[in-house]
């Protein structure tokens, strides 16, 4: 039902497209002319655009540009360095132009609650300009934002079709718990859904809030604020543009496992070293590897047999009996080479003096990389701004979004799929020949069947439909003086169903042939259970926002101005969720609830309700635009706490000196100068441990619990939590001194960042000095304890090429720097000091420093230092650990915390872009260092080794002082337990990558004008094109230490823009 719903709110809306367009008559004309500097020379590369959409052309090598427009339109030209024009399409075909070498930083940014000029900014503000999102093949608008803000961390941890987006936090991690920024998308912060859907072609630009410009939003502003700004409507004749690409993705990194001969070999090796005694190594192995089979001289050694026989080695390696001896590749056999990906795009734009309106729909589609896949991503999105002029001081605003994520998977989760592929033996099939899929892993895991819909399936789709109005009012009396009563509503439904069938494995005994020669495939059920099942699952919210503003603006002179703002903004959360579950049905035919059976059947649900309120302010002065001073605040209660500490006070203040407006300023080659310092407080209310929100902690709080009572088991209440009836926001004090400049004629921009932030009254729990015999350390309250300090830099150049110049060139490089320090953290009391989280980054690794490996017997009895609390014999090839403490023995207190996480500190991108008459070419490398991972696979008789680890270990034929025994299901104290967290298996995470290449030809001429089509763009871009990294085992943006993860794509992608 809601399906249908949903199909007809989109078709009605695809209706209304049309009337706007049809309906709207107008007569198109071929605007043509040229862009001159003021010294008449012609400016070659200058974006002309039909004002309130993204259809234009740029100038040509003599200045000349030609576009389809039609009578009323405004014509934006536009080039760095000079003032923008706009002209009126009149009568005439031929519009000449001359622009003038303006003012630098003109623009407008957008900041919270409205916009300032750039050259009156004195927060840490970086934008972006949706035009550069659109360049990005990217399906999750998440991964757009790598590499192009200083400051902006984005991190891509899976490249799942559904759950491809990206972690994305400013200036790193800045405490304990939730560390992601406020999403604020047309004045509404937290919508629904967030920023990673979001159609890159609705974006008009993005600001980011990185310090205390953020302040007014206080109570999720501690972690800054991401502001998206979508497009709106302009006075014009209707403009149509339809947008289309087709894309093809494959994995950027598939693990490389070790092939069947490596695989035999460490698992014949892996038998010698726990079974023989080790001055018969040498001699076991060669029998091993002619015979198959080691009788040891030594009494009570058992005769030992290869694990795979000296002929199944030759055979596996040979690949003559695809049958019996396969070389199984279980991520080639799962996998196909690419997998496609596509997006359309409708919008329409236009409007009169009265009304205006920006509408689109698009539609994108996503597939995995597994052959027969039940992976893939489906998104149909609509989006309608109207902006009104009821009168002269009466001015509605109406926006609409519907969305929906159609998600559909196999029933295993892609960590559970890869999970399969990591542990795949080589020696072993994943299909026969034929063509069937073979023997399972264990409990009916085999990913070639495991990927597909055989199992039955998961369909999860999620539907937004989104609606805000505001209304600006003004008056006649009061200039300036301007009242604005906003409010939205975003509800969202998910219905998650998760239908199960039995599924058929094919197995061959090794020894029965069919009548035509080929072995005889017997088929049985390898699932665990016999019984088709359903689970269903449905989710709804509603959010509500109400907001009230008042600004006032207001010049004195030609000197003073002044900026008042004033508001409060109510909100309020509720949700609810109910599933059910029924099993044994009768047949997999009917996957329905009313057709299963009784016998087990379950149901539950949950519900919330949560609200914030918020009073907040803004005074901003500027003298001659020469100082400037900003003052603001916010006074945000939140249902997170207590009633007595609910509401909490952010203040902001923010300084900036623009010295190149000063008559004694003439420096040589500055062409403007602006200083900038700010400190704000803001609040968190994201109370996170235990991987959950921690609502209501301020009460005693009961869950459901079934405990043996008299005999009896029986449902009754358990504390979840011990109350703390006083706590508070967490609270964040953030200290930026930054500079801004343009140099050289304007040849250069300039921005350099200083950042200090103090976060105290982080709410955690004191589980370090609780001790564990307690029994209550698990439900110990949050307490306004926790204290984490980060600092760092960041900078940005940009080139644009002097005007003269034939070729339009420009360029540009930014870069952060982020490290964090926890200052207090609840410690476990005894443990060294060297061993404390204080002092050190969130998360910092805790381990033994490997110190190479015992060679051989020699070094083993040359040994002073006391390994008997790590392992009861030594043998060659175990690892050598560091005695941190000096003590003479290797134990728990040899445990060292490092200097470094899985968390990079230093984040880059350099970016280009070249024209060169109507061709044009963008770039963007990105980059990150100052992370590590541990890499750990789960290997042995349980699974594959990767072939990383085949080429770097001991072994007898070629013993080691750096690396390794290999082991069996971490059987070793290196590889398993506590002495498994060593420093051998952590790998640098440090990276450079093309993220993004973009070629695109715009073609404009007679034979599209007489098709009503103004300009045709054609183009091919890429996404993740190469990447140059420390290590190649996994890709490095991967947070997964054992590999079992859905791997980030490289995509390839072709398109073209037709503007009507």
């Amino acid at each position: 039902m809601r399906d249908m719903k949903l199909k007809s709110v989109l078709r009605n809306a695809l209706l209304l497209v049309a009337v706007l367009f049809c309906t709207a008559a107008y007569s198109q004309q071929t605007i043509s002319g040229t862009v001159t500097g003021s010294n008449g020379e012609p400016l070659i590369g200058v974006n002309i655009l039909i004002k309130g959409t993204s259809n234009g052309t740029t100038s040509d090598l003599d200045g000349n540009y030609s576009l389809t427009a039609n009578m009323g339109d405004v014509l934006v030209f536009s080039y760095t360095g000079f003032d923008s024009q706009e002209i009126t399409v009149g009568t005439s075909s031929t519009i000449d132009v001359v622009l003038e070498e303006g003012k630098a930083l003109e623009e407008v940014v957008v900041v919270a609650y409205g916009v300032q000029k750039k050259v009156t900014v004195t927060g840490a503000v970086v934008a972006l300009p949706g035009k550069d999102l659109v360049k990005s093949p990217a399906v999750d608008m998440s991964n757009s934002l790598a590499g192009r803000l200083p400051g902006v961390v984005v991190i891509q941890t899976s490249g799942e079709p559904g759950y491809d987006g990206a972690t994305v936090t400013i200036r790193g991690t800045n405490t304990l718990g939730n560390s992601s920024p406020l999403i604020v998308i047309d004045g509404i912060p937290d919508r629904a859904g967030g920023l990673g859907r979001l159609n890159p072609a609705d974006i008009e630009s993005i600001s980011v809030l990185k310090d205390a410009s953020a302040a007014i939003y206080g109570a999720r502003a501690a972690n800054g604020a991401i502001l998206i700004t979508t497009k709106r409507g302009a006075s014009g004749k209707p403009t149509l543009t339809y947008d289309f690409n087709q894309g093809f993705t494959q994995p950027t990194v598939v693990p490389n496992m070790s092939n069947a001969v490596e695989y035999a070999n460490i698992m014949n090796e892996i038998g010698i070293y726990k079974n023989v005694p080790q001055n018969e190594w040498q001699a076991a192995w060669q029998a091993l590897k002619t015979t198959g089979t080691y009788d040891s001289p030594t009494d009570g050694v058992a005769t030992i047999n290869a694990n795979y026989s000296p002929e199944a080695v030759r055979l596996y390696g040979e690949g003559s009996d695809k049958w019996g001896y396969p070389d199984t590749d279980w991520f080639g056999d799962a996998f196909r080479t690419w997998a496609p990906q596509s997006r359309h795009n409708l919008q329409l734009s236009g409007g009169t003096d009265k009304l205006r309106y920006m509408t689109s729909l698009g539609y994108v589609h996503q597939d995995a990389i597994y052959k027969n896949s039940a992976t893939y991503y489906n998104q149909y999105n609509f989006r309608m701004n109207l902006d009104a002029n009821i009168s002269d001081y009466i001015k509605p605003n109406v926006g609409i979004m519907v969305r929906r994520e159609d998600r559909n998977f196999p029933t295993e989760g892609a960590g559970a799929i890869f999970r399969m592929l990591m542990r795949g033996r080589p020696t072993e099939p994943e299909v026969w020949p034929n063509g069937m899929p073979g023997p399972d892993i264990e409990n009916g895991q085999n990913p070639y069947v495991i990927t597909t819909n055989a199992t039955g399936y998961v369909k999860d789709p999620t539907d937004y439909i989104q609606a805000n109005g505001g209304v600006d009012i003004t008056n006649p009396w009061i200039a300036g003086l301007k009242l604005t009563l906003s409010g939205s509503v975003d509800n969202s439904s998910r219905t998650t169903k998760t239908w199960q069938t039995p599924w058929m494995l094919y197995y061959w005994d090794r020894q029965t042939y069919g009548p035509d020669g080929d072995p005889l495939l017997v088929g049985a059920v390898r699932s665990n259970f016999k019984d088709p099942r359903l689970r269903q699952q449905y989710r709804t919210a509603l959010n509500t926002n109400m907001t009230a503003l008042l600004n006032y603006d207001k010049s004195f002179g030609t000197d003073h101005s002044l900026n008042v703002l004033a508001g409060v903004t109510r909100e309020t959360f509720t949700g609810s969720d109910y599933f059910a579950f029924r099993r044994n049905y009768i047949s997999a035919a009917v996957d329905q609830l009313f057709a299963g059976g009784s016998l087990e059947q379950n149901t539950g649900g949950s519900a919330y309700e949560r609200a914030r309120l918020g009073y907040y302010g803004r005074v901003q002065y500027n003298f001659r635009e020469k100082y400037l001073a900003e003052f603001i605040w916010r006074y945000d209660g939140s249902y997170i706490f207590p009633e007595s500490d609910r509401f909490g006070f952010f203040p902001g203040l923010l300084l900036g000196w623009n010295v190149s407006n000063e008559d004694f300023f003439n420096v040589p080659g500055i062409d403007y100068l602006k200083l900038r310092a700010s400190y704000g407080q803001m609040g968190n209310d994201q109370v996170y441990f235990n991987n959950q929100l921690q609502e209501y902690a301020y009460l005693s709080t009961y869950g459901f619990g079934s405990y043996p009572i008299d005999g009896q088991v029986v449902t009754t209440l358990r504390e979840t939590v011990l109350a703390n009836p006083s706590f508070t926001w967490e609270r964040a004090n953030n200290l930026n001194f930054g500079l801004d400049a343009t140099i050289l004629n304007n040849m250069f921009d300039i921005s350099l960042e200083y950042f200090y932030n103090k976060r105290d009254q982080i709410l955690i729990q004191k589980t370090g000095s609780t001790p564990a015999s307690s029994g209550i350390s698990s439900l110990l309250p949050p307490v306004n304890a926790g204290k984490v300090d980060n600092k760092g830099f960041e900078f940005t150049v940009n080139y644009n090429n002097p005007a003269s110049n034939r070729l339009r060139l420009q360029a540009g490089i930014n870069a952060g720097y982020a490290k964090n320090k926890i200052v207090f953290m609840d410690e476990v009391k005894g443990a060294p000091e060297y061993q404390y989280q204080t002092g050190k980054p969130i998360g910092a690794y805790l381990v033994y420093q490997s110190d190479g490996v015992f060679k051989d017997q020699a070094e083993i009895e040359a040994n002073t230092i006391d390994y008997s609390g790590v392992t009861g014999k030594l043998i060659p090839g175990d690892m050598k650990f560091v005695d941190y403490n000096g003590d003479g023995k290797i134990d728990a207190d040899d445990q060292v915390r490092l200097d470094e996480s899985i968390t990079p500190t230093f984040n880059f991108g350099a970016n280009a872009y070249l024209s060169y008459k109507n061709f044009d070419l963008s770039a963007l490398l990105q980059g990150a260092t100052g992370a590590s991972i541990r890499i750990q696979t789960e290997s042995g008789d349980i699974g594959n080794f990767l072939k990383y680890s085949y080429d770097h270990r001991w072994s007898i034929d070629n013993p080691s002082s750096v690396d390794p025994r290999l082991a069996s299901r971490g059987d070793t104290y290196y590889t398993g337990g506590n002495f498994g967290n060593n420093t051998y298996y952590l790998f640098s995470k440090n990276y450079i990558r093309l993220k993004n290449l973009e070629i695109g030809y715009t073609i404009t001429n007679e034979l599209l004008n007489k098709a009503n089509i103004s300009n045709l763009r054609v183009y091919a871009n890429a996404l993740n094109l190469f990447t140059i990294t420390a290590n190649d085992v996994y890709d490095p943006e991967t947070t997964n230490q054992s590999g079992q993860y859905y791997p980030q794509q490289r995509v390839l992608n072709i398109g073209a823009s037709l503007t009507f």
